[in-house]
């Protein structure tokens, strides 16, 4: 979730706001074309942390974003962002990934995000795991700016465990989030509510809430080590599109199921 948009400066970053293509991230390398590490600066108050390059690696051909007691600006604590320096439109994103371990305060996330400082509203649909809980992950979206359609959605298997594969698919009338190739929330467009259509940057991370959160994350205390999520592989297959990998829920249901034909 994303409390502020991104500074005007990283518009400069980014290329069109056309759709970009289909493809398949499996980080055997960070390819600085696609990716771009945030560095520098929080998302707003609600965020104890700063963006640091220094919390994200590339180990053993996975990305891991980590949360540290490096202080940064006027933050206590560093944390990791990986974002796409495209933005894309209607189609599957999957991930694979490992959420942070159990511990109050922290979110590790994988979500869309398009806002103000692109010229865009404030459209974004989001995975975002919260440490402390056990079996569950909220499936959210904001659209036109309006938020608070997040639904906490009970998991058959601790996300902090291991590696599990996520995917939201995403179409003018239709929003479904998944697990492990398991439905777990629909939303259809209705008349008269605010719907996501705007192409949006693909981002992970990690970071650790203030007490504005508490109520929502619980509040965070520093373990004296640093907190890792890690992240395996990353795809976005458009709409109407071949599935990218054999795992892929667009393998799986078929591309023209998920079109809607």
């Amino acid at each position: 979730m994303r409390f502020l948009a991104l500074p005007f400066w990283l518009l400069l970053l980014s290329p069109t706001f056309a759709d970009d293509g289909s493809f398949f991230e499996p980080f055997d390398t960070l390819d600085r074309e696609r990716w771009y590490i945030s560095d520098g600066w929080s998302n707003g108050s609600h965020q104890s942390c700063v963006w640091a390059t220094d919390n994200v690696r590339l180990v053993d051909k996975k990305i891991e974003l980590s949360l540290t007691d490096t202080p940064r600006g006027d933050r206590p604590y560093s944390c990791g962002e990986l974002q796409s320096t495209a933005f894309f439109g209607f189609g599957t994103y999957e991930v694979r990934m490992k959420a942070a371990p159990a511990h109050s305060g922290v979110v590790s996330a994988f979500f869309t995000y398009t806002g103000p400082s692109h010229n865009q509203p404030h459209d974004e649909i989001d995975f975002e795991f919260i440490a402390a809980r056990e079996k569950s992950v909220d499936a959210s979206y904001h659209a036109k700016g309006n938020g608070g359609r997040i639904q906490s959605v009970p998991l058959d298997f601790d996300p902090r465990a291991g590696s599990n594969d996520f995917a939201v698919h995403w179409t003018p009338d239709r929003l479904t989030w998944y697990a492990n190739g398991k439905l777990l929330r629909e939303v259809t467009q209705t008349a008269g509510e605010e719907y996501p259509t705007t192409p949006g940057k693909i981002i992970i991370s990690i970071w650790s809430g203030s007490a504005q959160l508490d109520d929502w994350l619980g509040p965070f205390t520093y373990p004296g080590k640093p907190i890792v999520a890690s992240y395996e592989h990353i795809a976005f297959t458009k709409l109407g599109d071949d599935c990218q990998f054999p795992e892929s829920i667009v393998c799986k249901l078929g591309k023209d199921k998920l079109s809607g034909k």
